[in-house]
C-alpha cells in the first residue's frame, strides 16, 4: 500500500505536466496559424512582389510619315447625309493631290478621275509629307444609289477640268462693264484668274469678300483678276450696285463659258499663267486661294 501511493502521485502528476505541454503547444501552433492582418509594409512588399522589376521605357517607335484622316469606310457610306458631310470636309477633285490606287500606289490623276467615273470606288483622303492624297476605295453595294451618282458627277466634272489644264485658254477678247478691252495683247505676261458666274447662283456671289481679299492680297503682283458672267449688261450694273466685286467683269459670256472653257456648274475658277496656258481649273474660292498660294508661293 505504501508504495502504491507514491506510483499514483507519480502518475497524477505526469498527467497534469503532459496536459499542460500540449495545450501550451496546441495554443501556440492555433496562434501562428490564424491568418494575420497585413500591415501596410506587407501590402506594399506583396504590390511590388506582384509588379515584378520594372522594365526599361521602350523609346517611341517611328511615326509613319503617312496620316490617316479618321475616316469609317463603313458609317460614310451609311447614308447619303454622312457622304456628303465627309466629302464636303475632306474631298475636292479639282485641287491639286497625289493619287492613289485601292492598293496605295501612286497613279495618273487621268485615270484616277475615269476610275471614280465609273461609280466602283470612293475616294478617301490622307496625308503624306505634308501633302494631300486621296486613295481609291471600292463602294459598298449596299451604299444609297445617290453616293454613287454624286462621285460619278464630281469626278466627270474635275476630269473636264483636268483635261483643260495644260492647254492655252482660248482665243479672247473680253469686253469688260467699262468698255475696257481684255484680250492676248492686253494680258500679256500677266497671271490671269478667271471666275465663270452667273447673278442666279448663290455659291458664286457668297464668294466675293473672299474674292475681293485675293484682289487685295496680290495687288503688288502682275495679275489680272476677270470675272466672266452669263448675265446681260445692264442686269450685272444694277445687281454689282448693291454686291462689290473687286473683279473686272465681262457680261454675256455664257457661249464662251460653256463651249470653250467646258464648264456647265458655277463657279468656276481658272489660273491663266503669262503665255496664256491654263494651270489650274477649280470650282470653290478655298481651293483657288490654296493654288494661288502653292503657285505663287505666298
Amino acid at each position: 500500500m505504501k508504495n502504491i501511493i507514491p506510483a499514483l502521485l507519480s502518475i497524477i502528476i505526469g498527467f497534469a505536466i503532459s496536459s499542460f505541454v500540449l495545450n501550451t503547444y496546441l495554443s501556440d501552433t492555433l496562434k501562428n496559424d490564424k491568418p494575420k492582418t497585413a500591415t501596410k509594409k506587407d501590402k506594399e512588399k506583396v504590390t511590388e512582389t506582384q509588379k515584378g522589376t520594372p522594365t526599361k521605357k521602350k523609346k517611341p517607335a517611328v511615326v509613319n510619315t503617312t496620316k490617316a484622316v479618321t475616316v469609317n469606310l463603313d458609317e460614310i457610306q451609311e447614308s447619303f447625309n454622312n457622304w456628303n458631310t465627309y466629302t464636303q470636309q475632306n474631298i475636292d477633285l479639282t485641287s491639286t493631290f497625289n493619287p492613289l490606287d485601292a492598293k496605295g500606289a501612286k497613279m495618273d490623276k487621268g485615270i484616277f478621275l475615269t476610275l471614280l467615273r465609273t461609280g466602283a470606288y470612293i475616294p478617301v483622303k490622307s496625308e503624306k509629307g505634308g501633302k494631300t492624297q486621296y486613295q481609291l476605295s471600292t463602294i459598298k453595294e449596299v451604299s444609297d444609289e445617290k453616293i454613287k451618282e454624286t462621285i460619278i458627277n464630281k469626278a466627270t466634272i474635275a476630269h473636264k477640268y483636268f483635261k483643260m489644264e495644260g492647254k492655252k485658254l482660248p482665243r479672247y477678247d473680253f469686253v469688260d462693264l467699262k468698255s475696257k478691252s481684255h484680250n492676248k495683247a492686253d494680258t500679256k505676261g500677266k497671271i490671269v484668274v478667271l471666275k465663270c458666274w452667273s447673278i442666279s447662283s448663290k455659291v458664286s456671289v457668297e464668294e466675293f469678300p473672299q474674292l475681293n481679299a485675293l484682289v487685295d492680297k496680290y495687288k503688288d503682283d502682275n495679275i489680272e483678276f476677270i470675272s466672266l458672267a452669263v448675265d446681260e449688261k445692264e442686269e450685272l450694273i444694277k445687281f454689282l450696285k448693291t454686291k462689290h466685286l473687286k473683279y473686272v467683269t465681262v457680261p454675256n459670256q455664257k457661249k464662251y463659258i460653256s463651249r470653250k472653257l467646258k464648264v456647265k456648274q458655277y463657279p468656276a475658277h481658272l489660273i491663266v499663267d503669262s503665255r496664256g496656258v491654263i494651270i489650274k481649273m477649280v470650282n470653290n474660292i478655298g481651293t483657288l486661294t490654296s493654288e494661288l498660294k502653292r503657285i505663287l508661293g505666298k
